[in-house]
């Protein structure tokens, strides 16, 4: 084998190894019957914020989640919200209550979801922040339509098979 050959060889080998590690990389997924909101590269404690008004009450809420430690799910770290109403945690064993300004905080709430199913309503206003990008539903999905949040490796991502109701 000539000289030229071995490197044509080695640069092959080395491509699919590169590309090998990055399809193993955790990544988060936004996804619609439609096809993806976004993919974007995930790591421990990624933030990520969902922003919408509340159906019946009309204030806003923010629920500030991260990316688990395992980098395979997320986790429900607090919820920010201006008016008390149905669907709102404010128990103790929700997390630790308090109020700043206008705003109820529940914090350390600590829920685990290996995935989010989110709906855009009409009148909600939904953002998600990931990371430091945001994504404005209604510029993305139409109303009533399903938004699938996970984090797996992007070969799996990719892949996965989502039935949308």
């Amino acid at each position: 084998m000539t000289l030229m050959k071995k490197a044509v060889a080695a640069f092959g080998v080395a491509c699919v190894a590169v590309l090998l590690y990055i399809l193993h990389l955790p990544f988060i997924f936004g996804q619609t019957a439609t096809g993806f909101i976004f993919i974007q590269r995930a790591y421990a404690h990624m933030p990520v914020t969902l922003a919408y008004r509340h159906s019946v009450m009309k204030t806003p809420i923010e629920e500030n989640l991260y990316v688990n430690n395992a980098v395979n799910g997320l986790v429900l770290k607090s919820t920010k919200y201006q008016s008390l109403g149905v669907g709102l945690p404010f128990l103790a064993s929700d997390g630790q209550f308090r109020q700043e300004g206008p705003w109820f905080i529940m914090d350390n709430m600590n829920r685990q979801y290996p995935t989010l199913s989110l709906r855009n309503g009409v009148s909600n206003n939904g953002v998600i922040r990931v990371g430091n990008k945001s994504y404005t539903l209604t510029e993305y999905m139409p109303l009533g339509s399903e938004l699938y949040v996970y984090v797996c490796p992007l070969y799996q991502g990719l892949f996965k098979e989502k039935t949308f109701r």
